[in-house]
């Protein structure tokens, strides 16, 4: 039987995490801390953070693609801007940026969190922050 695209992006999701030995969820981040030390990396984002963000960006992208571009951003430590995701989001940026993300795997979407809302109150697996 023969794969959706969705599908696909999934597989390659697990598959290429693996491949290139890339942190997939955020939680996989605190193995890599050592490396990012000594690499100068400040602000590394895992494959599901990064493809979370690309897809808010571009919500009729192909899957598979966001995908890929999430391996490759993530794997050269290179990543979406947020000032990008919170100006789509208003036009403007909010005193206090913080987004959140929700979901599995590559099926994810982003909540902008107010103020007075907790980030693990909305069920949201990471919390990002404008800095």
């Amino acid at each position: 039987m023969e794969k959706s695209p969705f599908q696909q992006a999934e597989v390659a999701f697990d598959e290429l995490s693996d491949l290139y030995d890339l942190p997939k969820m955020p939680e996989d981040l605190d193995r890599y801390e050592e490396y990012y030390e000594s690499n100068g990396i400040t602000d590394p984002r895992s494959l599901y953070e990064e493809a979370a963000l690309l897809k808010f960006l571009e919500p009729n992208d192909d899957p598979r693609g966001v995908v890929l571009l999430a391996v490759y951003h993530v794997k050269h430590a290179i990543g979406v801007d947020l000032h990008h995701v919170f100006k789509k989001n208003s036009r403007k940026l909010p005193r206090n940026s913080r987004l959140g993300i929700k979901g599995e795997g590559i099926n994810t979407f982003i909540v902008f969190i107010k103020d007075n809302e907790s980030w693990y109150d909305l069920d949201c697996k990471v919390m990002l922050k404008l800095l």
